[in-house]
């Protein structure tokens, strides 16, 4: 004799919200549910593609795979936070960036210029409307392109893996860049940027703040105004600080050193916000998108205080952000 269905008494409604608050709370029980019956796998799939973070080649060809017995409308409109950390193989990045074209934070950790070469930018620039952007780790290594950070992007984190800190007016300074591509100028190629965060590992050679005038030449003066040189829409730079665990110390001044330099430069600087780099900056996106804590929210609320003691009168270097 059978076992009776343990929720064969309840209203199909509540039923379901039970199996798609289990897949909720763990990835592992979502892809379980799956193989339950048709209408499990039907409540909780959605789930299951809302985040997809790809590290290896066998992950990536598995989910070309898996989208390729999917509606083509399912994977555009379900996928809202792509991460993308294995090199390649580039045909698969493309096919994924190509079918995944409702996301709305894209994680990258392959290089952007091998990709450019091969595929071009069209699958990037046809994302739907993406809001938040992050280029880590190799991304940026030997080369950086605006055309492929989405059109609608607001917030972007560049990981300069090959910023020379002895040169803080030439960030994108690569091996074929020119003087002028090499500036913080071509960021201005991205006319809905409100949030920049850049990951750097200053030198001791040059003083670390020595790059504060040149992030806040791209902040507007206040809210009203107009210049030639700003990013009108940007209201907040995070400057997260990489450093070997033997290096903790050295970055811990360069933090204190960055913010210091923000709070008495005043003005636009004062938007302008030190921290440590996480350990992970793949795992901190995954974790922030996982409704864990976001990566600029103890940004903005430095810049909140900052913006509040400046109006209060109360003299700016009574706070610095650690």
């Amino acid at each position: 004799m059978s076992a009776p269905f343990v929720f064969s008494n309840l209203p199909v409604e509540l039923v379901r919200d039970v199996f798609e608050h289990a897949a909720h709370s763990d990835r592992t029980t979502a892809r379980n549910l799956t193989l339950v019956s048709s209408s499990v796998k039907h409540w909780t799939d959605p789930i299951l593609y809302d985040t997809v973070v790809l590290s290896t080649a066998r992950s990536l060809r598995a989910f070309v795979a898996a989208i390729a017995n999917k509606p083509s409308e399912f994977v555009h409109s379900r996928v809202r936070n792509l991460g993308i950390f294995t090199p390649g193989p580039m045909q698969s990045i493309d096919c994924v960036l190509s079918a995944c074209g409702g996301v709305q934070s894209l994680a990258c950790g392959f290089s952007l210029p091998s990709y450019m070469h091969a595929q071009g930018a069209q699958a990037v620039q046809a994302l739907k409307q993406p809001r938040e952007q992050h280029l880590l780790g190799v991304a940026c290594r030997d080369g950086w392109d605006a055309s492929l950070v989405g059109p609608t992007v607001t917030h972007l984190r560049i990981h300069l893996a090959s910023f020379d800190s002895s040169r803080p007016e030439a960030p994108f300074a690569f091996t074929s860049a020119s003087a002028q591509e090499a500036g913080w100028d071509r960021l201005k190629a991205l006319p809905f940027l409100t949030h920049l965060a850049i990951v750097y590992r200053p030198s001791g050679s040059t003083p670390p703040a020595a790059i504060i005038p040149h992030l806040a030449r791209l902040l507007p003066p206040h809210a009203d105004s107009e210049h030639d040189d700003c990013i009108q829409s940007l209201q907040l730079i995070l400057v997260q600080v990489a450093g070997a665990k033997k290096d903790a110390s050295f970055a811990g001044e360069a933090i204190k050193s960055l913010n210091a330099a923000a709070l008495s430069a005043g003005g636009p600087a004062l938007r302008i916000v030190a921290e440590a780099a996480p350990s992970s900056a793949a795992r901190q996106w995954e974790d922030s998108v996982r409704g864990g804590q976001g990566v600029w929210e103890r940004a903005e609320t430095a810049v909140r205080k900052r913006l509040t003691t400046t109006k209060s009168g109360t003299p700016p270097g009574h706070f610095v952000q650690h």
